[in-house]
């Protein structure tokens, strides 16, 4: 409850300093082309992390659709149809897409202090209530196979 408060806090108080001091920025060469363009593949990366994640969860549940079509319907909770397992698994994870969320926070070509403080109050609230075991690292590596096997399999037209 904190947390959400916090960040909620961050998120309406917010001002950039477009002006304050930087930490670091990569001016110099080959540092002014090489970073940038690292930084860019590793955002990349992360994105489709995020995309891959979005096929191990259910993307209507993640965006708080689902629970809107279920008590619009009056079909009750929607996490009352999950699995002990991902009960489990959702009881102690944050939203699945925060490690690459703290990768576009860290890995930038110039970081400033107002960009400085964002990325260290987002990896604190990030690092206090994010936590996977081994259970959870098998259950979500069964749920992406499961997926991708729906994927991959020939429709019914597709076969002829």
């Amino acid at each position: 409850m904190v947390n959400m408060l916090m960040i909620k806090l961050v998120m309406r108080y917010w001002e950039p300093v477009p002006r304050g001091p930087v930490l670091w920025e990569a001016r110099a060469e080959p540092w002014a082309t090489w970073v940038p363009l690292l930084c860019f593949v590793l955002h990349v990366i992360s994105w489709l992390l995020i995309f891959s994640i979005l096929l191990v969860f259910d993307y209507a549940e993640l965006m708080g659709l689902k629970q809107v079509y279920y008590h619009v319907l009056g079909l009750g909770e929607p996490l009352a149809l999950k699995s002990p397992r991902a009960l489990r698994l959702f009881s102690h994870l944050r939203h699945p897409v925060c490690v690459e969320l703290l990768t576009v926070l860290w890995v930038v070509p110039t970081l400033g202090t107002d960009r400085l403080l964002l990325a260290l109050l987002l990896t604190l609230y990030l690092g206090l209530a994010h936590g996977l075991d081994q259970q959870d690292l098998r259950y979500l590596r069964a749920q992406l196979q499961r997926k991708l096997h729906l994927l991959s399999r020939p429709q019914d037209g597709e076969a002829e």
